[in-house]
């Protein structure tokens, strides 16, 4: 989808967060008014009025469904529903938090299927597909419901003509979470020729090019090009990174490929509810999450609001439930028996937790969040005036801030206002202008299968194959582009294949992605076939001195494969499919 042959009125991000989502719009016309001041004409929801003590500018990742399926509600009404239903209302309906990960794939082992199933906090599972589909749906329907209350004299109806949506996903993500994001929209009525994938550190890079931070003649300014920086985008269940230049033409290129892990705010959470459950026993925490489930909701809402907050003291006070009193035996004794005495100590209902035992529940994440900082900037040929911008939900954490700022202190470190919105921000301003991002780094190296001329000492025994009298290689990998390329966007490749047999009526293209750099064979580590497409050669005359092209795009979120034949002029294009068909 190009925004360029669209006559959009308005542009809608919807950032769909491990932890907390949103949504934020702009209109077309204030974008082109106003391409100077950009930032300030993108309107952010907020969802302040129901989340007790704990503001934020978006609203859970939490979707409440009742027995039917059907949406009940969605953030943090969602949340105070379900803590004020009865035993018997929970039993009758779903109720699903902090669910996005579930897409990551972190070591090449998930089979993600558009019928993978989802469990829900008392461990009941629907479909996958349909949860992050009434999740994305709510947010459009949120979105059109309240565009037409502002009575803005704008016109959005048909949304597949009027609007162009944004969702941000992942640049670690693979591209089976990818499509699975892209299908789980269109099934929430957002049309694939409306939708444009956005990368999360990409849109932060957006967002923050217009940051002033720049000083020129004691005014603050925004990056000016040759700017390089570094965009960590910290969320609650990955950290992305990636390292931008502001080229010439104001539009921005990645100087390596963005990298990351699941090292987010969410596993902070991880490490306070293992300390509960040295202390109290997992069976007892389970069963308390499965009794008083909205205690339980509103014990870890407490522990977020708390990972935000400057610590000065010596201890950390953390509030627990009443009602985790009723399901445990003494609580005291037991931090006792577990040799925690000196360090966590219950106080009617607080735990009081030594600073150094809290900041502990950071070390893990923080650690491999700083390694991987240190080897993108190593990385970097640029050696002065290095910046670092945090952004995302847990850049608000002040022992993240601190930690990075005492690691980096030759660097510029950035915590915009508001760092939590960058991406979503980020995210409009791609949707209006999707070139702004001129160049990526390729995850992956590409290529197609083809049979070669067999070379005795160069190839395998095992490849050869006799055809038509001739001795082939099959399986032979034809690199179109390596990884860690920079490609520039809309960028192409084009290579020329001829058939084997001379009356051949059609070429087949088998498309095969690799993990690796120069890639012999499709059958390599690594490699694995991402789609196919078969191209018609009707006319036979030529023989097999004829020429069918395979052409690849990159530099968009997604590449594009097609095939020509060049005396019919016959052209196809490959339609990937990464879902497994089964779960």
């Amino acid at each position: 989808m190009s925004t360029k042959t669209r006559d959009h009125t308005v542009v809608v991000a919807i950032d769909f967060g491990t932890t907390y989502s949103g949504y934020a719009f702009s209109l077309r016309s204030d974008f082109l008014k106003a391409k100077d001041n950009c930032l300030d004409q993108i309107t952010c929801t907020t969802d302040v009025c129901n989340s007790g003590n704990l503001l934020s500018e978006k609203t859970p990742t939490t979707l409440l469904l009742d027995k039917d399926k059907k949406l009940v509600s969605f953030g943090y009404e969602a949340e105070n529903k379900y803590s004020t239903m009865s035993e018997e209302e929970r039993d009758e309906h779903y109720y699903f938090r902090r669910f996005k990960m579930m897409l990551y794939d972190k070591d090449g082992t998930l089979k993600l299927s558009r019928n993978t199933r989802l469990k829900d906090i008392r461990d009941k599972e629907l479909p996958a597909m349909d949860v992050f589909a009434s999740s994305i749906k709510y947010m459009k329907d949120d979105f059109v419901k309240k565009f037409q209350g502002m009575n803005l004299q704008a016109t959005i109806l048909p949304l597949q003509k009027y609007v162009t949506w944004v969702l941000t996903v992942p640049a670690i993500w693979d591209e089976p979470a990818k499509q699975f994001m892209e299908e789980a929209a269109e099934r929430a009525g957002i049309s694939k020729e409306s939708l444009l994938i956005c990368l999360e550190p990409e849109a932060a890079a957006i967002y923050c090019k217009w940051l002033q931070i720049e000083r020129d003649n004691e005014a603050l300014d925004t990056m000016k090009p040759g700017r390089r920086f570094l965009v960590i985008d910290a969320g609650g269940g990955t950290i992305d990174m990636a390292m931008q230049e502001v080229r010439e033409d104001g539009k921005l290129q990645e100087i390596s490929r963005a990298q990351g892990g699941d090292w987010g705010g969410i596993y902070v959470d991880e490490e306070y509810k293992q300390m509960l459950e040295d202390i109290l026993s997992k069976p007892i925490i389970e069963a308390f999450r499965m009794k008083f489930t909205g205690d339980y909701i509103e014990m870890f809402r407490y522990f977020e609001k708390k990972k935000r907050e400057k610590q000065t003291g010596k201890h950390v006070r953390v509030t627990i439930p009443s009602s985790l009193l009723e399901v445990s035996d003494d609580i005291a004794k037991c931090i006792e028996n577990q040799g925690l005495a000196n360090e966590v100590v219950l106080k009617k209902d607080k735990f009081q937790i030594k600073l150094k035992k809290y900041e502990r529940f950071f070390e893990k994440v923080v650690v491999k969040i700083i390694a991987k900082v240190k080897e993108m900037l190593e990385s970097d040929e640029a050696d002065d005036g290095k910046v670092i911008i945090m952004v995302g939900g847990f850049s608000e954490s002040d022992f993240l801030q601190k930690r990075i700022k005492n690691e980096f202190k030759n660097c510029k470190v950035v915590i915009p206002q508001g760092c939590g919105l960058a991406v979503l921000k980020g995210a409009v301003l791609y949707g209006h202008d999707p070139d702004i991002i001129a160049a990526r780094i390729v995850k992956y190296t590409y290529g197609v299968a083809v049979n070669t001329r067999f070379v005795k000492d160069k190839h395998p025994e095992s490849k050869k194959k006799l055809i038509n009298g001739i001795e082939y290689c099959t399986d032979k990998f034809d690199i179109h582009v390596n990884k860690d390329t920079l490609v520039h966007c809309n960028e192409e490749t084009e290579k020329n294949y001829i058939p084997i047999y001379e009356d051949q009526t059609s070429m087949k293209f088998r498309v095969f992605a690799s993990d690796t750099t120069d890639p012999q064979y499709i059958d390599d580590k690594g490699c694995r076939e991402i789609g196919s497409l078969t191209v018609p050669m009707p006319d036979t005359t030529g023989g097999t001195r004829r020429t069918v092209k395979a052409k690849f795009k990159f530099g968009a979120t997604k590449i594009t494969v097609e095939g020509i034949d060049e005396r019919s002029g016959n052209s196809v294009d490959v339609k990937f499919d990464f879902l497994e068909d089964s779960p």
